[in-house]
């Protein structure tokens, strides 16, 4: 009795730090066990074509995964009843005498049977696997498949907004995934379920509490933002999740009815942190959202919105920030909204440039920007030499509309235009953190444009680490 009674003492005695502690471990903890108790198969197929109807299965893959590891994995060549197509043989390297003394469908269809049990079965395209291996069991006289199932290309693009690539091989790539052979079917089923495991440990890493947000993860856990309320987390945690961010990010407080009481963007550095924690202890905030960036002027650009709505004395404090933290040997103009308004942009184009490219987030991709519409939907998210045609295109399009008076103007707070200015001069004076041009180097020059910008790139890489690193 005495033991337990010095056990509720000692517990009694915690700090709130290290009950803290302890609820994020517990939460761990539960998801964690969770996600080991469900059981998957990953599968993939190679095919003679895409057609449900008249097209074979050549080889599957299968993988199964149990209590968050690989446990067992089988392949099978299937011998088709029908002409593997050339295309087919240079894609997937099998050819007819690598089946030759292959098994038909049917002679190994109950082992994948077997194989898949009842498990969720999983796919980097499941609208193509799933129909198509459901129909080779319809056309045996099988009932189709019924288990539930998870597409890791769907769950890529709800977990990874702004991705404008999600196929195996580049997930693999920036996720550090072992594939050697595309196109193969074991070898694309093992990388599938390397990759479903990170997204489950990114699930545990977020605290995920409900199977279902496997299937539907949209809005709950993206990796370039988390949203914390203020019912279930502190200022400890606060301070903790910005002290783990890697790269730029923009951070606003909602209070209550949705109602913006704070947003900074920050170039991740410990005075803008400092500064942000600060202001939140003043407030009676109700959500937190910190959501990162690739570059600083595209947390500035979204950043305007939000500003917009702030009060008038939580606008200013903010302003004084960040001429004090960015841009410390230069002073506001103080110039009123009507003596901003009547500023021509064209003569602040004529001292910076038509537009500005900077990486994205995203590894190989890249953001433009026309500078007289610094706007969140003006921009072009491109990969590149990929969409080489897709940029020039765009610039093209975006030089001639001011002449037609079609480009969208950007409502711009005064005092943000004031700094946004000043600041994109500044570093463009210092040289590096953007590829600033005018349009007619494109338009005139392409060649010589393009030779710049891969100059650009090979001096600039992108360093974000995204997203191997997010926001936890």
């Amino acid at each position: 009795m005495d033991t337990v009674q010095d056990e509720a003492v000692h517990i009694e005695d915690r700090s709130d730090e290290e009950h803290e502690m302890l609820d994020r471990v517990a939460k761990k903890n539960l998801a964690q066990e969770m996600l080991s108790q469900l059981k998957f198969c990953v599968f993939d197929l190679e095919t003679t074509g895409g057609s449900h109807q008249d097209d074979n299965i050549i080889e599957i893959g299968l993988v199964r995964v149990e209590n968050l590891k690989i446990t067992e994995k089988k392949k099978f060549l299937i011998r088709p009843d029908k002409k593997i197509p050339d295309f087919i043989q240079k894609l997937t390297s099998i050819h007819p005498q690598d089946l030759k003394n292959a098994p038909k469908i049917e002679e190994v269809i109950d082992e994948i049977l077997d194989f898949m049990e009842d498990s969720i079965l999983v796919a980097h395209n499941t609208a193509f696997d799933i129909p198509f291996f459901n129909s080779v069991l319809t056309r045996l006289s099988r009932p189709p498949m019924t288990n539930k199932s998870i597409c890791t290309n769907m769950m890529t693009k709800y977990l990874i907004p702004n991705l404008m690539n999600s196929n195996l091989s580049y997930m693999s790539k920036i996720l550090g995934i072992k594939h050697k052979k595309a196109h193969r079917a074991l070898d694309d089923a093992m990388a599938t379920a390397e990759l479903l495991l990170s997204y489950l440990n990114i699930f545990i890493d977020k605290n995920i509490n409900k199977v279902n947000h496997l299937y539907y993860p949209r809005n709950r856990y993206e990796l370039d933002r988390i949203h914390l309320k203020s019912k279930t987390a502190t200022i400890k945690q606060l301070e903790e999740r910005l002290e783990a961010l890697k790269s730029p990010f923009l951070v606003t407080v909602k209070g209550h009815d949705g109602v913006i009481l704070f947003a900074l963007p920050s170039n991740n550095s410990e005075e803008d942190k400092r500064f942000i924690i600060k202001k939140i202890k003043t407030l009676d905030w109700e959500i937190t959202t910190i959501r990162i960036f690739g570059p600083f002027i595209e947390c500035l650009i979204h950043f305007n919105s939000f500003f917009m709505k702030l009060d008038v004395k939580m606008r200013n404090d903010i302003i004084k920030f960040l001429w004090k933290t960015h841009l410390p040997d230069l002073r506001p103009k103080n110039r009123s909204e009507e003596e901003m308004d009547a500023l021509s942009s064209s003569n602040f184009k004529n001292q910076i440039g038509d537009f500005l490219i900077v990486n994205h987030l995203v590894p190989e991709q890249y953001l433009v920007y026309p500078i007289e519409s610094l706007h969140k939907d003006a921009g072009l998210i491109f990969r590149y030499p990929g969409h080489q045609k897709k940029l020039l295109q765009f610039i093209s399009s975006r030089s001639s509309r001011p002449q037609s008076n079609k480009l969208k103007k950007v409502k711009f707070h005064f005092q943000i235009k004031d700094f946004i200015d000043t600041y994109l001069l500044n570093c463009k004076e210092k040289g590096g953190q953007f590829f600033i041009f005018d349009k007619a180097l494109p338009l005139k020059n392409t060649t010589e444009f393009l030779r710049k910008f891969d100059e650009y790139l090979s001096a600039h890489p992108n360093q974000y680490n995204f997203p191997k690193e997010y926001v936890r």
